[in-house]
């Protein structure tokens, strides 16, 4: 297959195109802001632009790497996104011209520190002029973003940045990590929940688990009762959220199906669900129901795993044998188990494989109980009687 190339396109940021932004990307241009509002010129030469009044800002779209680990002497670096903002820059400076503010959105965190480290790697790589380096850092904005369900968050400490107005799609902020960490843990920990549940109900879709009765009223819960009281940010700003959580799962995921719905489940468990459970534990003196529930499901869904014939690890589903998409040694243990095990016996014996967590869960107090109780309704009770005991 080809190796698509960075590509960039030129948009105005305003009607009268008095101010433009390049955009770089793989697929021609793209941009979170959208560019329904204003013109858009594809295909553009990024070098014709560098020295031109009206440029202000550079954006670097989703698909744009953002990375400094890429060798700055390698051939391909100057096509790299870098290497192009590199170029730019280094071409504003030579003509005298004012910085830019640059915006990159590659899903990563910290991407404006890791595109910064990567032009200065490339400056100093390429021998460039050494009055570079200090306008880079003095006459140039690197601002981090991170897309957040329906907006587009632009970390910066007050300065002024040139971004084209769309309502309620950008929101400027001092500090991202507040907001990472709320991503992580309701959007993270939803996501966990609703898979696991959904395929222990026998549900194919996430946007059939958004519409189950039962997946729904665990996962409001569990938002609102479970995760929203461990984090920062103001209590009306997370129930928004929450709520935009739950419209996401059900409109831009609805369409997810196993195995890509259930992809790497305990990875998402330990960074997203793991922590809001701990931190319930320690300012409530107890554990959550809910999130604890989304645990046990992810027990007695894959204590049925098992490798097939070509190494595959499979579980049993509605249509037949589906196959999981985890680490290797994860579904290795949990092969070892069976769904029908003594609760006492499986909770114990999944709960403290360090190989499974990186750790043993049963060292939070009162988890490995409730667990343990959960496991119990579900082969007495079955999934939904369960599901619906966790939530009284």
């Amino acid at each position: 297959m080809e190796e698509l190339k960075m590509t960039c396109a030129v948009m105005a940021m305003n009607e009268d195109e008095t101010a433009h932004a390049l955009v770089f990307g793989v697929s021609g241009g793209t941009t979170l802001l959208g560019s329904e509002a204003f013109s858009v010129s594809r295909r553009a030469d990024e070098m014709e632009w560098a020295a031109r009044d009206t440029l202000e800002l550079i954006i670097g779209d989703e698909s744009a790497d953002v990375r400094a680990g890429f060798p700055p002497d390698d051939q391909n670096a100057p096509e790299s996104f870098p290497g192009k903002v590199t170029r730019v820059l280094f071409s504003r400076y030579q003509a005298g011209k004012k910085g830019l503010t640059v915006l990159p959105c590659a899903p990563v965190d910290h991407n404006a520190e890791r595109l910064k480290e990567a032009v200065i790697a490339c400056a100093v790589a390429w021998r460039l002029d050494q009055a570079f380096l200090p306008w880079l850092l003095r006459e140039n904005i690197f601002c981090s973003t991170m897309q957040d369900c329906v907006e587009w968050l632009i970390e910066n400490d007050g300065q002024t940045i040139p971004v084209p107005e769309k309502e309620d799609a950008v929101r400027y902020v001092r500090d991202l990590e507040q907001y990472r960490l709320r991503r992580s843990r309701m959007l993270g920990g939803a996501s966990v929940l609703t898979a696991a549940c959904a395929c222990l109900c026998g549900v194919e879709s996430v946007g059939e688990a958004m519409e189950d009765e039962d997946v729904r009223m665990l996962l409001g819960k569990a938002l609102t009762e479970e995760i929203l009281p461990t984090l920062p940010l103001p209590r009306e700003d997370n129930l928004q959220y929450a709520a935009h959580v739950c419209s996401y799962l059900e409109h831009a995921c609805a369409q997810e199906k196993w195995p890509e719905m259930g992809e790497n489940l305990i990875a998402r468990f330990v960074s997203g669900v793991l922590p809001s459970l701990a931190a319930y534990e320690q300012a409530q003196g107890k554990m959550p129901a809910c999130l604890c529930f989304a645990l046990s499901a992810l027990l007695m869904v894959y204590a049925g795993v098992r490798p097939d014939g070509e190494g595959v690890y499979r579980i049993a589903g509605e249509n037949g044998a589906m196959e999981v998409l985890d680490r290797e040694d994860a579904l290795r243990a949990f092969s070892r188990m069976s769904c029908d095990m003594a609760p006492e016996s499986l909770a114990y014996a999944v709960l403290s494989d360090c190989e499974i967590w990186g750790c043993d869960l049963r060292e939070i107090e009162g988890l490995e109980d409730l667990v343990t109780g959960q496991l119990r309704d579900m082969q007495l009770l079955g999934a939904r009687s369960a599901m619906k005991r966790a939530m009284q």
